[in-house]
């Protein structure tokens, strides 16, 4: 297990974040250009997996609950299945990320309540934190 102090938190990556948006292909660019300029810097990459309920667009297990087909783990990297809206409460989220040494995060996504709640979520555990919204108007 590699220790690094930095991470790309990635909260809307699933199929039904990205797939039919109006601007799938340029959010998914963006999103795989700000995951690899991470890696190449050694930054460690964590996804979360929002499980859903039945009949949601994310319920657990359903096709569109999957990563978006751009996006996946690599070795090396987190993947963690969360409750929306914090990726902190009740997963092992902030434990992955203290066995790594990671002391801030990077959150990444599309601007929602999940966005918001975890950042705050990771300020309150002591992370320093950026948030850099996917923001499908600025790709207009």
């Amino acid at each position: 297990m590699t220790l690094t102090p930095r991470a790309l938190l990635l909260l809307s990556v699933q199929r039904h974040h990205l797939h039919d948006h109006p601007h799938e292909r340029e959010l998914a660019r963006e999103g795989l250009r700000q995951v690899e300029a991470a890696r190449e810097s050694g930054e460690l990459i964590a996804l979360v997996q929002w499980d859903g309920e039945e009949g949601s667009p994310a319920q657990t297990f359903s096709k569109d609950w999957t990563l978006y087909p751009d996006f996946r783990a690599e070795a090396g990297d987190v993947l963690v299945r969360a409750q929306q809206p914090d990726a902190f409460h009740g997963s092992d989220l902030d434990a992955a990320l203290r066995g790594r040494a990671v002391r801030h995060l990077t959150l990444l996504g599309l601007d929602s309540d999940n966005l918001t709640v975890t950042a705050q979520s990771a300020r309150d555990l002591g992370y320093d934190v950026t948030v850099n919204v996917l923001n499908a108007g600025e790709h207009e």
